[in-house]
């Protein structure tokens, strides 16, 4: 078996690149970049007013007036205009471009204003530039601001917005199929009898999926045939861009998958991480169809953990163990925990062991799981390791 942080690398290695597509900014959030964005003008435009108040000269205001004649007003969205006498003043509002001939903004909390008269009633020293977010201060013209790759969320359409774009390149988001297989799995809708289980994989994958930007998916389930599964990938390879199986990957006698995909041409990179849940992982690629082949263990929480730790966007942090741990096996261990903040903004993790990786129920309470290293059985509190969100 491999190690985690190699699985890491082999998948990173192997993952498909599938391809590029045009996106509208109502249907981009969670897409990734593929082009890089650039500034289409200096931002700011112009010196921009960053304070409701009164603009004056700081050269008068420096040589010691603290009285100014009110000459008029200028509006955000207003045309630049210019101060016509230094020894007045103009108000202007948050926005608005800074008038010409003006370079110091004070605000109205700091002056009194009556019959076009303002008095400065704050008489402190000032520098020119006060309250001014000046010309091309965040950016000059062609700067890139967005690199590709980037992940679009809701400051990132901001900044392509202000720049005038309304559609940009992205990466492809794969169509995926979501796969359950086993006979003793029946509809959610369906009362189990003794020997039997709902379907309740497929839903928890499908919505960790859908959390992290993935919509085009689709759901199905095979039984314990190997022609139906043959059948059935046949198929699936040509349609979809990523296979995802829940079950049918260990050593038991019905579990064909493994099997199954290398006589049809599928190029296995793993099978079996030294980890524990999801020990018999499989991860391969159909490069003639470019389609990614994913394999889960069966078990609810070795199922959810492999795909938080391997498949999604999910950036890890680092949490606190709240009490010792003690984990002797040679393997990796993914530790359920409930997240908590300490007032000194701490993450903590409350550790919340299972009996083993069929208890999904104990999940009900967790956040997330915790990354406990190889080689050490001993994990105290006030360590740190890093924490995976559901």
């Amino acid at each position: 078996m491999i190690s985690v942080a190699a699985a890491v690398e082999i998948i990173q290695a192997h993952w498909p690149n599938f391809g590029d597509t045009v996106m509208d900014v109502d249907d981009s959030y969670g897409a990734v970049l593929a082009e890089s964005i650039e500034a289409d003008r200096d931002y700011p435009p112009g010196d921009r007013v960053m304070m409701d108040g009164i603009a004056l000269a700081w050269s008068e205001y420096n040589q010691g007036r603290r009285q100014f004649k009110l000459l008029g007003t200028v509006a955000a969205g207003d045309r630049q205009c210019s101060l016509p006498d230094q020894t007045g003043c103009l108000e202007v509002m948050t926005g608005a471009l800074l008038p010409q001939n003006c370079d110091l903004v004070i605000p109205y909390e700091e002056v009194a204003i009556a019959d076009y008269q303002v008095e400065i009633i704050d008489p402190r020293s000032r520098k020119p530039g006060e309250f001014i977010h000046s010309k091309a201060s965040d950016c000059r013209s062609g700067t890139v601001i967005l690199e590709s790759a980037s992940k679009l969320n809701g400051p990132a359409w901001s900044i392509i917005t202000s720049f005038g774009k309304t559609k940009v390149k992205v990466k492809q988001t794969p169509r995926i199929q979501i796969i359950s297989t086993g006979d003793e799995l029946v509809e959610v809708t369906q009362k189990p009898e003794a020997h039997q289980l709902r379907r309740s994989n497929l839903y928890g994958l499908q919505v960790s999926l859908q959390s992290r930007g993935f919509q085009n998916l689709n759901l199905n389930h095979l039984a314990d045939n190997q022609e139906v599964i043959i059948s059935h990938y046949q198929r699936a390879k040509l349609e979809y861009d990523i296979l995802i199986y829940s079950g049918g990957i260990s050593k038991g006698k019905f579990d064909y998958l493994p099997k199954v995909w290398s006589e049809l041409g599928v190029t296995k990179y793993i099978h079996g991480v030294a980890q524990k849940p999801g020990k018999p992982m499989y991860f391969g690629v159909d490069h003639q169809a470019k389609t990614v082949i994913i394999g889960l263990p069966g078990n609810p929480i070795s199922s959810l953990v492999c795909l938080h730790r391997y498949f999604l966007d999910n950036p890890p942090i680092y949490a606190q163990l709240t009490r010792d741990f003690t984990f002797k096996k040679d393997l990796t261990y993914f530790l359920p925990v409930k997240r908590s903040y300490t007032p000194q903004a701490v993450i903590t993790a409350e550790p919340l062991p299972v009996k083993n990786s069929g208890e999904f129920i104990a999940l009900a309470n967790s956040d997330g799981f915790l990354e406990l290293p190889q080689h050490q059985a001993y994990f105290q509190a006030g360590e740190c390791f890093p924490f995976y969100a559901w």
